[in-house]
């Protein structure tokens, strides 16, 4: 079942949540010369119009970047991720919210590379045409659990990988598990952030604790 689409939810309080520790991530990374790859395992349409009539039916938007996108108080930390959403919207209107795979092609390097995945029949065009000229980048319609064991370790031995699954089947919830466990019997070393909705509580307990389980340790060598 693949239903779930971000177009609806792009731009909320959740987003710019998100994203800001996406990007304080990766800007941290970059306090090193060496490479380091950016694995997306559900990466979305990659950009999205917050003028559509997904985006306009929620209206989620308005009480998320739009509120804070022009600000001049904003602390420091939010400084990364505000300026990627300005550069979309150089006329000064919201009319573009880039995703988690365009965040972090503006914030990396040219030493940096791109794995980015998706398997819905409508984001995974979308989000190979916006890539389709950046040559870090590799865009696949494949499983992203099944990245976690195809595509670790990079070469560099160094990364962030964002896991961010739609949760449209109760068996996501367990593929994140063992998904992550692969990971990082491959790649010890990287950073591996996992979004969640806290809505299903018992399933999220269940997940957290299956996680905890695992013995990974929750700080990373990066």
């Amino acid at each position: 079942m693949l239903s779930y689409r971000h177009s609806f939810h792009a731009g909320n309080h959740a987003d710019v949540l998100k994203h800001t520790v996406q990007s304080l991530i990766i800007e941290s990374l970059k306090e090193k010369d060496k490479p380091f790859l950016y694995l997306d395992t559900h990466a979305g349409a990659g950009r999205y119009q917050l003028g559509s009539e997904h985006a306009e039916r929620t209206g989620e938007y308005l009480e998320g970047i739009a509120r804070i996108w022009q600000q001049d108080d904003l602390p420091a930390e939010l400084e990364a991720y505000i300026n990627v959403v300005k550069h979309f919207n150089r006329s000064g209107q919201l009319r573009y919210y880039p995703g988690s795979p365009l965040i972090a092609r503006l914030l990396l390097r040219e030493q940096d590379s791109l794995q980015l995945t998706e398997l819905h029949p409508s984001d995974y065009p979308l989000l190979r045409s916006e890539f389709q000229k950046d040559s870090r980048a590799r865009v696949e319609k494949a499983d992203g659990f099944q990245q976690l064991k195809a595509k670790l370790p990079p070469v560099s031995r160094r990364g962030l990988i964002l896991i961010d699954p739609p949760y449209e089947m109760k068996t996501d919830y367990q593929a994140v598990v063992s998904g992550i466990a692969e990971g990082y019997k491959r790649f010890a070393t990287g950073i591996y952030a996992l979004w969640y909705p806290v809505v299903l509580r018992q399933q999220i307990k269940r997940m957290i604790h299956d996680l905890e389980a695992t013995g990974i340790r929750k700080n990373s060598a990066n």
